[in-house]
């Protein structure tokens, strides 16, 4: 397996860095994913990627077969609701150290499994999801209150105690405009929530350009804990405490993201077919040696 060093060009070309006006204009093209460049800005270590079409990205990008097709989505979403219920339930107990329960926006909700523990918990719940079938299931089968939309035109005169931003930080088409709304929407004092990979990782570094977090279109910005850090910073946001998430995924959802991710070798197809008739079946722990959560506080 190659490491990040061996992929890394020494190309440089001039495109706007999305996180800070007063980034350098150097940029280095690391290498491409998907037919998408990505690069990472010199200055304050960010990578990005552009998409290449913004008037249908949500409906391209997160359609139905984005939660029932697998590749960079799930091979059925639905079959993960009591592993994405627990991680919600566990992330409300870890937000009760913080704060009491008030208003929740959580972006990018899907059908709300996860906000279903947090209403469970005593919060008041509102979703945005940008696919209407299954923020459809959420509204009809969770009786929760989901907008469909994303949260750059999400338009409400509501204040929020807290924000989930789980999974979706690296999948804002606007990174500017989406944190200027979640500045906007969070109360005095309010909190975010943030899941988030982090490209620096071991396990990030090993695999490079083979990493399953690089994934455009449907994630176009990859961050660090300094990174991260200073993009709430520069909102109004520090960050009060972090750590490891604990989460299960099914075998099946795992082995999708494996086989989309590692090359091509003889009876690739027939190995992962195997794999899913028998590790496909049981539900496993992510270990979480990539990915952390944050909580930030608004000033």
């Amino acid at each position: 397996m190659k490491s990040e060093d061996n992929l890394t060009s020494v190309d440089r070309i001039s495109k706007n860095c999305p996180f800070m006006q007063d980034c350098s204009e150097e940029k280095i093209l690391l290498f491409e994913k998907n037919g998408y460049p990505i690069y990472e800005c010199t200055k304050c270590d960010l990578r990005f990627s552009k998409l290449k079409e913004i008037e249908n990205h949500l409906s391209n990008v997160y359609s139905d077969d984005y939660f029932f097709a697998g590749g960079a989505g799930y091979p059925n979403y639905l079959e993960e609701k009591k592993e994405l219920y627990n991680s919600g339930a566990r992330y409300a107990k870890i937000i009760s150290k913080f704060t009491t329960p008030g208003k929740v926006l959580d972006v990018g909700c899907a059908a709300g499994f996860y906000l279903k523990g947090f209403e469970d918990a005593g919060w008041k719940c509102l979703g945005i999801e940008p696919n209407e079938t299954i923020a459809s299931y959420g509204r009809k089968e969770l009786k929760l209150d989901i907008v469909t939309g994303d949260l750059e035109n999400f338009q409400t005169d509501e204040k929020f105690d807290l924000i989930n931003l789980i999974e979706v930080i690296g999948s804002f088409h606007d990174l500017n405009k989406a944190m200027l709304k979640v500045e906007n929407l969070s109360k005095k004092e309010g909190l975010v929530l943030v899941e988030s990979w982090d490209h620096r990782s071991k396990i990030a570094r090993f695999f490079g350009k083979s990493w399953h977090e690089y994934c455009p279109p449907s994630v176009i910005n990859w961050f660090t804990d300094i990174t991260l850090t200073e993009l709430f910073d520069s909102y109004g946001f520090d960050v009060i405490a972090t750590g490891r998430p604990s989460k299960k995924i099914k075998g099946k959802h795992a082995l999708e993201i494996v086989a989309k991710n590692s090359p091509e070798f003889i009876f690739k197809k027939q190995v992962f077919n195997f794999l899913r008739f028998t590790v496909g079946k049981i539900t496993l722990a992510y270990p979480p040696l990539d990915l952390k959560w944050y909580i930030f506080k608004k000033r």
